[in-house]
């Protein structure tokens, strides 16, 4: 039986910790929170209707998304005004497809189908009304579903390596 190599593992965990894929997660998180807070403080609390709230979300979202993996993530060395152009264009463009994908997913889960079991389940376990939790749960589904095209958008389109 081999021996625990602390240093070897330490070393790896600190090479992924600084990985693109970990920051990516770490910032999807914080992005999909955002997301998250922000589609039900418009739909929970203001009453606006899903797909506006959830657009309004996508907005500040984006926003967010795109500092962070310019800065942070894909490390972008772009400076010139045009190739900035260029790449929030080619994000916003991106996240515009995303947006279809996770305005559907919203409309399906959210107008659509009726009550299941997780809606009742998840509204008694965090206090809420059964109609914010399925939002709530249909969101989530949705940023899972977004997070991973958008990862794949910004790593071969986006901020792609010269």
């Amino acid at each position: 039986m081999q021996q625990l190599d602390i240093k070897a593992l330490k070393d790896k965990l600190l090479k992924f910790v600084r990985s693109e894929i970990f920051s990516y997660l770490f910032f999807g998180v914080c992005t999909t929170i955002i997301n998250i807070v922000i589609f039900q403080l418009f739909y929970s609390v203001m009453g606006v209707p899903t797909l506006i709230s959830n657009a309004i979300a996508w907005v500040f979202a984006v926003a967010f998304a795109y500092i962070t993996n310019r800065i942070f993530v894909f490390h972008s060395k772009e400076n010139s005004v045009q190739g900035i152009l260029r790449e929030v264009s080619a994000f916003v463009g991106a996240r515009i497809f995303s947006l279809l994908f996770d305005e559907a997913i919203m409309w399906l889960m959210v107008d659509v189908m009726g009550y299941t079991a997780i809606e009742h389940f998840t509204a008694d376990l965090l206090h809420m009304d059964v109609q914010d939790a399925k939002s709530l749960i249909a969101k989530v589904c949705a940023n899972i579903v977004v997070m991973i095209l958008n990862f794949l958008f910004s790593k071969l389109f986006i901020f792609k390596k010269k």
